[in-house]
């Protein structure tokens, strides 16, 4: 299966023992490489990290309402 180096784009195999070690990059330089651009902030998260987790938690169905007591519904 062929992929696709993240940073140079390079066509790289994931079964081949070497690449399949630095996927999804074709070396060492390049996953370093790319590292470097996250220390220098060329690469943010669009928001805050909390709004992201927040969408990602399922949501909790609403309980519904237990019923009144039937004696005083007359």
């Amino acid at each position: 299966m062929a992929e696709e180096c993240r940073y140079c784009h390079r066509r790289i195999d994931v079964k081949d023992p070497v690449h399949a070690r630095y996927f999804p990059f074709c070396s060492e330089r390049c996953k370093m490489a790319e590292l470097g651009l996250w220390f220098q902030d060329k690469y943010v998260f669009s928001r805050p990290i909390d709004e992201v987790a927040d969408e990602a938690a399922p949501e909790t169905p609403a309980k519904p309402k237990p019923p009144g007591n039937p004696a005083n519904s007359a």
